[in-house]
């Protein structure tokens, strides 16, 4: 494979541009959150298809991470993210024209093909600009994650105000998603087409890398809790605790990625230093979503939130780190697997997230799920804690040796 010489007047350009379109992306993806209820009114999805409608996404990240995650590897960033973009405008028109249930699945399929061609590789990407794992997991994460906040607020706030036109959110968000690719296609690529014999392959880490992995992997699991509380929160704040403003709604969905951005701003290099910190967050902002139900009225609203906001900050300081962590010892030319193969175990955890909390809802009730749901995810976190500090000391055993 051959790399191409970064073009140092463009590099800050290009930065620009691909943490955009990186952002843009993802915004696509976290659009229905704050309109879960309204689906479900309109489309007549139960609380598990809801999920499943969440769950399908991640599902279909994970399954294009596994397959396609090392594909900007060989061909190129530019082409993968292109690809990318393409499948976010095409899901963004199918949202804007579903009639039922089933168009709503393939549009979030197609939403998540972009998010699967578009996670690692733009990670990939801004790491190779900027020549430095730390700073490349630091920007990517923010880039993501202020992708991701935008979507429910976006969408409530579009659908709030032009009413008339109930999927409106979609067709701005694919015609930001067409727009994107004039200036993408502009810029230089970081790698070089490698030519005819192209070999897909699954997102691998080398073996010497694989102790990385592990400890940084510890560092994913506030993924389940964002998995779970994007795919439920707005049912839950509209079936629970009976708020039913749309603005409200879009602003609630989008408080655990804000709270995750900044965490990632202000306790990144904290949490680098002293990873208890950011697990202690967890396993208290988690212990707070599991206490929310319990109260009544506008306690219970507090309870919740105050858990969203603790568990996304201490999400937000780790998982950058963690990414840092995978990627410190990688070559450019592997840059791409093995950032994939980071993602593939965050969105396996989203989904589990989402599909348990969901499963576990249709069975015993939202306010009792969420309940099982914070439980279980403190109790994770308290474990992710002791592996973390067993696996990060130098003579740490009983970690295998191959990926």
């Amino acid at each position: 494979m051959k790399l191409r010489a970064k073009p140092k007047q463009a590099q800050g350009a290009s930065l620009c541009i691909v943490l955009a379109t990186y952002a843009i992306a993802m915004c696509g993806t976290t659009m229905p959150t704050a309109l879960y209820p309204t689906l479900q009114d309109e489309y007549g999805l139960s609380t598990a298809a809801s999920t499943q409608l969440f769950a399908i996404y991640a599902i279909v990240v994970l399954a294009v991470l596994c397959v396609f995650g090392s594909l900007s590897d060989a061909i190129g960033r530019k082409p993968v993210m292109i690809l990318g973009l393409l499948a976010s405008a095409a899901s963004g028109i199918l949202y804007a024209v579903a009639e039922d249930a089933p168009m709503l699945f393939i549009a979030r399929t197609l939403s998540g093909i972009c998010a699967g061609l578009v996670t690692g590789t733009a990670t990939a990407y801004l790491t190779d600009l900027v020549s430095s794992s730390a700073r490349g997991a630091g920007i990517s994460s923010v880039a993501n994650m202020a992708g991701l906040g935008s979507g429910p607020a976006l969408a409530a706030f579009l659908t709030y105000f032009v009413p008339s036109v109930p999927m409106i959110a979609f067709s701005v968000h694919a015609v930001l998603s067409g727009l994107c690719m004039a200036p993408l296609a502009m810029i230089p690529d970081t790698v070089a087409h490698r030519g005819l014999g192209l070999k897909l392959s699954l997102p691998l880490i080398p073996r010497f890398a694989l102790r990385d992995y592990c400890v940084g992997g510890l560092m994913t699991l506030g993924f389940a809790v964002m998995g779970g509380c994007t795919a439920m929160t707005s049912i839950l704040v509209v079936r629970a605790f009976g708020i039913t403003d749309l603005r409200l709604l879009g602003l609630i969905g989008s408080l655990i990625f804000v709270a995750t951005t900044v965490g990632q701003k202000a306790g990144g290099k904290l949490v680098g230093e002293k990873a208890h910190l950011g697990f202690a967050g967890l396993m208290a902002g988690t212990a707070l979503i599991a206490l929310a139900p319990r109260p009544h009225g506008a306690a219970a609203v507090a309870v919740y939130l105050i858990g969203l906001l603790a568990a996304g900050l201490s999400h937000g300081a780790l998982f950058p780190v963690g990414l840092g962590i995978v990627l410190r010892r990688i070559e450019l030319r592997h840059r791409g697997s093995a950032s994939s193969a980071f993602w593939v175990l965050g969105y396996a955890l989203t989904a589990l997230g989402a599909l348990g909390l969901g499963w576990v809802g249709q069975l015993v009730g939202e306010s009792m799920a969420v309940t099982c749901f914070g439980i279980t995810i403190a109790l994770c976190a308290a474990g992710c804690l002791l592996l973390h500090r067993r696996w990060s000391k130098p003579s740490a055993e009983g970690i295998p040796g191959t990926l």
